[in-house]
């Protein structure tokens, strides 16, 4: 039993001691015979497996005679390592010719490091595979699913245990699961096949998945596959897809033209309107130094100084409107506006410009100016011939007025040498009368034009508001007479005085009081009303009980020379200036006018000055002193 046999032997005491052990012994622990026979056979086996040695040793000792067990431990080598040893043990202890436990030992170190060489590779493999940030598929000869990573089911939405076996195909897309099915049991003679297809979310909450498979055969014919989300991928290619089309669609459908270049002048992007702007195909330029058509130096920045971005910002504009001349391909020049930015793309500096042909603008804003020109002079004349010829007719008028005023005096004496012509008093009155009317309508016209031309005068002063309004209302007085028109007035006792052109206030006001009984009717009233508002603004208010007029009118009645009745038979004489130049004359002293009015229910005009035109008791002492 002990000769020549490559396993160890050994025959152990009931207490553990060794009583004969083979010589082989000192292959596998390097201690001869001698040394371990009758000493504990456990002082060579590993500490951390001495107490499992010595249970299976007890029970080896209790079991029926001729029963035997395996087990493997680590003895102590003499080279100070250790060694795994399988050992065999068989109950001998009733043979007398044994008298003990019977041991068979043999090295398994080798296997042992090879098994944990192996599971250490299968855990590396299974690390690996969970970790990489693709689906992976490992199937065996007949195609069916072996290992399913969690990345994978994570693409598909199935649980790991659903993948295994043929359950992976459930979760492809059914327009894609037939030809998926076939393409995966059919052999193939390349290294690797790569097919794309879908996965379908199986409850239907999700979108689909376009993936990318990647097969590879193994040695026992299995295989292993690789399964990429490309959806992403391919949602970013179709939206830069789209991206692109839209851009071109906008680039080629804008009325100005675009182009961009590099730092070196090369020509990158030329759209359709700056073909028809400049007369050339983009294909004679794009990649090429833009050497003509427009200068270099005006789609930079000024004066060659490199823009540097602000933290963050890939994009700034450097030039907006910037007037510069272009060339077209025929070489004729004409003048172009342009915008100019820069972007940085990957490092690389360039330059977008967004240029106009102004040519036609330029043309019309020539025209425009000659037009302004043109019309300013005639103005000009315009308001020269006026105020000629009001200084013309005032001649001749006043001299109709005087001799007219003369002959009324004596018109209403007795003759010394005659009768008396009663109709004489009334037809030199009506000669007066007609020719002070043609004399105010003169003063109008050229206080108007002279309002028009910016030329009116202004003579500021103290302006008492209780003795300006008196005095309208008694210059007009006998005209309200003539029209069977009462006149009333209603004044606040303390109203301030006022720093303005008493003259032109005047004017202003007798202009609304003398329109006010122009359009009144027979035996009403015109009120006229002056004090201070809640707001600080100084109202004078005149009130008829006229024709009034419709709200969509009082725009027209302020515009000079306006009629509201244009008919022939008109009732209503004068040449539409007295509101229009009421209303200059207020807005000369930084006041409004304004109309309410209601046809059949009279009109309300009502002029406000600003407060800053009260003056205060310090003025009126600068003044008085």
């Amino acid at each position: 039993m002990f000769q020549d046999r490559r396993d160890v032997v050994v025959v152990l005491l009931p207490d553990g001691r060794v009583r004969h052990i083979s010589d082989s012994v000192a292959d596998l622990l390097g201690h001869g015979p001698g040394v371990l026979t009758g000493a504990p056979l456990d002082t060579h086996i590993h500490p951390d497996d001495v107490e499992e040695a010595r249970l299976r040793l007890r029970l080896r000792a209790n079991a029926p005679a001729g029963s035997s067990g395996r087990a493997a431990f680590r003895f102590r080598h003499a080279d100070g390592g250790w060694r795994w040893l399988e050992v065999t043990t068989r109950n001998e202890l009733a043979d007398p010719a044994i008298g003990g436990l019977v041991l068979n030992i043999r090295d398994i170190s080798d296997h042992i490091a090879l098994s944990e060489r192996l599971r250490a590779s299968e855990a590396r493999y299974r690390t690996l595979a969970e970790a990489v940030p693709v689906g992976i598929l490992q199937a065996d000869a007949g195609g069916q699913v072996l290992f399913a990573n969690a990345r994978l089911a994570g693409i598909t939405g199935l649980e790991p245990d659903r993948l295994l076996g043929g359950g992976w195909l459930d979760a492809v897309h059914p327009e894609d699961r037939a030809r998926v099915a076939a393409e995966w049991r059919l052999d193939s003679d390349d290294e690797s096949a790569a097919t794309d297809f879908r996965f379908h979310d199986p409850d239907g909450t999700g979108a689909d998945r376009r993936v990318l498979c990647q097969r590879i055969r193994l040695e026992d014919g299995g295989t292993i596959a690789t399964i990429t989300d490309v959806s992403e991928y391919v949602h970013t290619a179709n939206a830069l897809r789209l991206s692109e089309a839209r851009n071109e669609a906008i680039l080629d459908t804008a009325a100005d033209a675009i182009l961009t270049i590099d730092e070196a002048g090369v020509l990158i992007s030329f759209n359709r309107a700056a073909e028809a702007m400049f007369g050339v195909a983009a294909g004679d330029l794009l990649w090429r130094p833009l050497d003509r058509l427009i200068v270099l130096a005006d789609l930079r920045e000024e004066d060659g100084i490199r823009l540097e971005f602000a933290p963050g910002q890939t994009t700034a504009l450097i030039a907006r409107d910037r007037a510069v001349e272009a060339e077209r391909a025929d070489g004729t020049r004409f003048p172009v506006e342009l915008s100019v930015g820069a972007s940085e793309v990957e490092g690389r500096r360039l330059y977008t410009a967004i240029l106009r042909d102004v040519t036609e603008r330029r043309r019309a804003e020539a025209e425009l100016l000659a037009a302004k020109e043109a019309a300013e002079a005639g103005n000009h004349a315009k308001s020269t011939f006026i105020a000629t010829m009001s200084h013309e007719l005032r001649t001749p008028l006043n001299a109709v007025i005087g001799f007219s005023q003369l002959l009324e005096v004596q018109a209403g004496t007795d003759a010394a040498d005659g009768p008396r012509n009663e109709q004489l008093p009334d037809c030199v009155g009506a000669i007066r009368q007609a020719g002070e009317q043609l004399l105010a309508i003169i003063d109008d016209i050229l206080d108007m034009a002279q309002i028009d031309d910016g030329a009116v005068s202004m003579v500021e002063g103290t302006v008492d508001l209780s003795a300006l309004v008196e005095r309208a209302v008694a210059d007009l007085r006998f005209h309200a007479t003539r029209q069977r028109v009462t006149m009333t007035m209603a004044t606040d006792a303390d109203l301030p005085p006022l720093r303005g052109d008493e003259r032109r206030l005047g004017q202003a006001l007798g202009n609304l009081l003398s329109n006010a009984i122009k359009f009144s009717h027979p035996d009403t009233t015109v009120t006229l009303t002056s004090g201070l508002a809640a707001d600080g603004w100084v109202e004078l208010s005149v009130r008829d009980q006229g024709i009034g007029m419709r709200p969509e009118d009082i725009e027209r009645a302020l515009t000079p020379f306006a009629q509201l009745d244009q008919g022939v038979n008109r009732r209503h004489q004068g040449i539409g200036l007295g509101l229009p130049l009421a209303l200059r004359l207020v807005e000369a002293h930084g006041g409004m006018l304004r109309l309410d009015s209601t046809p059949g229910q009279g009109c309300t005009a009502t002029i406000r000055l600003p407060p800053s035109r009260v003056m205060t008791i310090a003025e009126l002492l600068a003044r008085m002193s």
